[in-house]
């Protein structure tokens, strides 16, 4: 920050929607301050992003360091790690491989998921603007992951069985991004609808482990 404030840059935050823990208010807009457990396993990365939010606002306040703050909702897209654990990699690598597809919990908590593209446009946007507080940046189509893992294993068109496992501690409960601040102040919105994003992301999954196979046959 001594840096940026130094040469008179403007930078920018990738914060997280989970800012807002496991939420009480739903959707979720940038004025909720959050339900978060401060000693629980997600706090760490939980408290991080919110520490980081509070330093980049003292260092606006009190150094006039032109800054942004992006609040970054559930992304996909090509090009994740294919052993990242998160829910989409798992969910479509799992239904290509005709695995068990394993959901954590009952399945009826919720996600709110965009293409990676759309917040590639919202940074850019949330960066061209003079707009220093925090915005929220995702699409607002919400499912639960039980909904989610159907649809993927439909698009796949997969043989795979559905399973649960037990839940994890402090998982939310539902998370859907309120984006009318996106919209007003930095002309934004998610283009890319949900199926449609998920039919690339499959397909660079099944090259993916296609080159993986191949790999292995010539070099065993």
């Amino acid at each position: 920050m001594s840096t940026i404030r130094r040469v008179k840059a403007t930078i920018l935050l990738a914060s997280t929607s989970e800012i807002y823990g496991d939420p009480e208010v739903h959707p979720q807009p940038e004025s909720y301050w959050g339900h978060v457990n401060p000693i629980g396993p997600r706090s760490c990365y939980d408290e991080g992003k919110r520490v980081a939010e509070s330093l980049m606002v003292a260092y606006a306040k009190q150094e006039q360091v032109d800054i942004r703050i992006a609040r970054i909702f559930n992304t996909f897209g090509p090009r994740m790690h294919m052993n990242d654990g998160r829910v989409v990699s798992n969910f479509i690598i799992q239904a290509i491989q005709d695995k068990p597809i394993t959901i954590y919990g009952n399945g009826t908590q919720t996600r709110s998921f965009q293409f990676v593209d759309d917040l590639a446009d919202g940074l850019i946007a949330l960066m061209n603007s003079n707009v220093t507080s925090p915005v929220n940046l995702g699409n607002p189509e919400e499912h639960t992951i039980s909904d989610f893992a159907h649809i993927i294993k439909d698009l796949v068109g997969s043989k795979s069985e559905i399973e649960h496992m037990d839940g994890q501690i402090d998982d939310p409960q539902q998370r859907k991004p309120d984006i009318r601040k996106a919209a007003e102040m930095i002309d934004w919105q998610p283009k890319v609808k949900m199926h449609d994003g998920i039919r690339k992301t499959i397909e660079y999954f099944r090259k993916e482990i296609h080159d993986e196979e191949k790999k292995r046959r010539i070099d065993p």
